[in-house]
């Protein structure tokens, strides 16, 4: 069975207004406030994780193995050259519990982005 988290952490977070945050608000379950390592960067109008080793806070939620085609259609984690990459990662739980969720990784150059964190 595949993993059911996911760890979001700019425009799907919880307090988003943007019309895919919403969605996945009513779509899936809120679990809690969580941090991953990584580094994040400025793309557009929203951000972008790349391996670092910065805490990058975010939130994590339980989704239906039907919400992942959607997902992965937003985050364009799918066809011949993506922009991201969902992968499994280790994520810490604000309440101290560890936990692997998905992750959508930024899979392009970043030389000319500003890092964020």
């Amino acid at each position: 069975m595949e993993n059911t988290y996911l760890f979001v952490y700019g425009t799907l977070r919880r307090q988003s207004t943007h019309p895919m945050g919403l969605w996945l608000a009513q779509h899936a379950e809120f679990i809690g406030h969580a941090k991953v390592r990584g580094h994040l960067y400025q793309v557009s109008y929203y951000p972008a994780i790349v391996h670092g080793d910065s805490w990058i806070e975010g939130d994590v939620y339980a989704c239906a193995a039907d919400l992942w085609p959607t997902l992965d259609e937003f985050e364009e984690a799918t066809g011949d050259h993506p922009e991201y990459e969902r992968r499994l990662t280790p994520v810490l739980l604000a309440t101290g519990q560890w936990l692997t969720a998905w992750v959508y990784w930024y899979l392009q150059p970043i030389d000319k982005l500003q890092r964020l964190y």
